[in-house]
C-alpha cells in the first residue's frame, strides 16, 4: 500500500468505509478512482477535482484529504457507473478469446470474486450472465446485473475486458432491454418453439440444405467419421425451420438497435438430444439467411441437472461432442457452449481436450450455493429456515427447471455439520432451484448474515470457480 493508500483508507475508515486494497486506478493527470465498501453499500470514490467526472450525490458531507488531493465517496448507481463507464473501460467488450466462461451472480454479491479466479487463467471473462427466468425470480432486471458485474470489476483492480451475457432470451422485449443496458452477448433460446412444434412442409431453402448435406462425411477426430442421414435431415427440417425463423426475426431486431455482438443459439434445453444432422440443419439454415453464429448451444446426452455433476456416460459425452465440433469446424468454426456447466468436474477435461480450447462455458448457480455454504457456517439456523421453506416450495421451484428430483431423496433435517447438507446431491439440487422464493422471503436476513463475513464468501466463491478452471486447464482440483 503506497502513502495515498495509506492516507485514503485511513480517512475512509473514520466515516465507516473501507478502501478495496487494489482497486485503486490512476487517470492519468487528473485524478485516481477507487471502489469502497461501507454497512450494506457499495461505493466508488474519486480522488481529484471534483468537476472531472460527473459523479453525483456524493455521501460524505464535505471531502476528505488523500494526501495533497480532496476525495469523496459516491453511491454506486447506474447514473455514477455511466460517468466512469468510458474512462475506465467498464463497458462490456465482445470476447476477443478462444475459450471464455460465464458465472453469473444472482444476487450481485460476488462478481468480485469471479473476476479474480478468471483473470488468472486463458479464459474471456462474462461475468453479467443472467436469463429473464433468473432476473423475474430474483426480483432484479439486465441493467443491475451488468451495475454489480462492473462493480466487481472496479474494485477487483481488473483492467481486462469483459463481457455481458443476455442469456435465454426468448421475446423482442427482453432483447430490448439488454441492448439497452449494453449487453454484448446474446444468446437466443429455441426450446419453446421446439417443445410445441408448428407443423409445415420445409420451404425451398430446407429442401435445398437437406439435398446438399444428405449423404455427406463428416471427418471427425477419432477416425471413424459420421454420415449425414437424408431422414434425419427431413426431420431436422419440419422441427427447426420454423424456430429458426423466429431466431432469424429477433437477429433482425438486434442489429437494428447494435451493430457488433456475439450471437449464441441455445437448444440445450430441447427435450431431444441434438443430432448432428439437427446441428448441421440449424447452422447452415441461419448461415444461408445471412445469421453468423458466435457459439452454439446442444443438447448432449446425459443430464445437465442443476447443482450436481454430470450424469451420464462421459464416453458417450465425448463422441457426442467430437461430432459437434467436427461439424462447428467443417462450417463457420463457431465455438461449442456448455450450459448449466456448474460444477461438472467429470467432463471439464473432456470438454476442454475435444474442443481444443475453444469453448464456452455457462455457470451460475454454483456461485449461489457457495453463498450457502458460508451461511450454513455463520448462521446454521437460517440455513435451517432456508431448507426447511425450500422443502415446503419444492413443486413450485422445480416448474422451471428440469430434473430428476424426488421428495423421498431429500434429508427431512441438518445434520449434525450443517455445512454437510451442501454435500447431498438432492439437498444440492433442491436449493440450488429454490432462489427464487428463498430471496422472497430471506433476502434481508441474507444480506444481514453475510454483512460481516463477505471476505469469507468472496474466498468461498473465488475458490470454487478456480476449481472448475483447474480441471478445464489440466490442474489438480482441489
Amino acid at each position: 500500500m503506497n502513502l495515498m493508500e495509506g492516507a485514503l483508507s485511513d480517512a475512509l475508515s473514520r466515516w465507516g468505509f473501507r478502501l478495496l486494497p487494489g482497486s485503486l486506478r490512476e487517470i492519468p493527470g487528473r485524478g485516481w478512482v477507487f471502489a469502497a465498501r461501507g454497512p450494506r453499500e457499495k461505493a466508488v470514490g474519486w480522488v481529484g477535482e471534483p468537476d472531472f467526472l460527473p459523479l453525483t450525490s456524493p455521501l460524505l458531507p464535505e471531502p476528505i484529504r488523500a494526501g495533497n488531493y480532496p476525495a469523496n465517496l459516491y453511491p454506486w448507481t447506474w447514473g455514477n457507473y455511466l460517468a466512469l463507464r468510458s474512462v475506465l473501460s467498464l463497458a462490456p467488450q465482445r470476447c476477443d478469446r478462444p475459450a471464455s466462461f460465464g458465472t453469473g451472480d444472482r444476487l450481485g454479491w460476488v462478481s468480485r470474486a469471479q473476476i479474480e479466479a478468471l483473470r488468472l487463467y486463458p479464459v474471456f471473462p462474462i461475468l453479467a450472465q443472467q436469463s429473464p427466468r433468473e432476473l423475474e425470480r430474483t426480483k432484479r432486471d439486465f441493467r443491475d446485473v451488468l451495475l454489480q458485474a462492473a462493480w466487481g470489476v472496479l474494485a477487483s483492480g481488473y483492467a481486462g475486458a469483459f463481457g455481458a451475457d443476455a442469456d435465454h432470451i426468448k421475446t423482442a422485449e427482453q432483447l430490448r432491454e439488454a441492448v439497452e443496458a449494453g449487453y454484448t452477448m446474446f444468446t437466443l433460446d429455441l426450446s419453446e418453439h421446439l417443445r410445441q412444434p408448428v407443423p409445415r412442409e420445409p420451404s425451398p431453402l430446407a429442401r435445398a440444405i437437406v439435398e446438399a448435406h444428405a449423404g455427406h462425411r463428416l471427418s471427425v477426430a477419432d477416425g471413424q467419421g459420421y454420415i449425414l442421414e437424408e431422414g434425419r435431415l427431413w426431420k431436422a427440417a419440419q422441427r427447426y425451420e420454423p424456430a429458426l425463423e423466429a431466431a432469424i426475426a429477433l437477429v433482425g431486431q438486434l442489429r437494428a438497435w447494435r451493430r457488433e455482438f456475439d450471437l449464441e443459439i441455445s437448444v440445450d434445453e430441447a427435450e431431444e438430444e441434438t443430432t448432428p444432422e439437427d446441428h448441421v440443419f440449424v447452422v447452415e439454415y441461419l448461415r444461408r439467411r445471412g445469421v453468423d453464429l458466435w457459439s452454439l448451444a446442444p443438447r448432449f446426452p446425459g443430464r445437465f441437472e442443476k447443482g450436481v455433476d454430470y450424469i451420464g456416460e462421459v464416453e458417450a459425452f465425448a463422441r457426442a461432442l467430437r461430432l459437434h465440433v467436427a461439424i462447428s469446424r467443417a462450417l463457420d468454426g463457431y465455438r461449442i457452449s456448455l450450459h448449466s456447466g456448474s460444477d461438472k468436474f467429470r467432463i471439464y477435461r473432456v470438454f476442454a481436450e475435444i474442443t481444443g480450447g475453444r469453448f464456452h462455458i455457462k455457470t451460475s448457480g454454483t456461485s449461489w450455493l457457495q453463498t450457502l455454504r458460508v451461511i450454513a457456517r455463520v448462521d446454521p439456523g437460517l440455513l435451517a429456515e432456508l431448507y426447511r421453506t425450500s422443502l415446503d416450495h419444492l413443486e413450485e421451484s422445480r416448474k422451471a427447471y428440469p430434473i430428476s428430483l424426488r421428495r423421498e431423496d431429500l434429508p427431512l433435517e441438518l445434520p449434525s455439520n450443517p455445512e454437510q447438507l451442501l454435500e447431498h446431491p438432492a439437498a444440492r439440487q433442491l436449493l440450488h432451484i429454490s432462489y427464487g422464493v428463498l430471496l422472497d422471503a430471506y433476502r434481508e436476513a441474507l444480506q444481514g448474515a453475510l454483512e460481516a463475513h463477505w471476505e469469507e464468501l468472496e474466498t468461498a466463491v473465488r475458490e470454487h470457480i478456480r476449481r472448475h478452471l483447474d480441471a478445464l486447464f489440466v490442474r489438480e482440483v482441489r
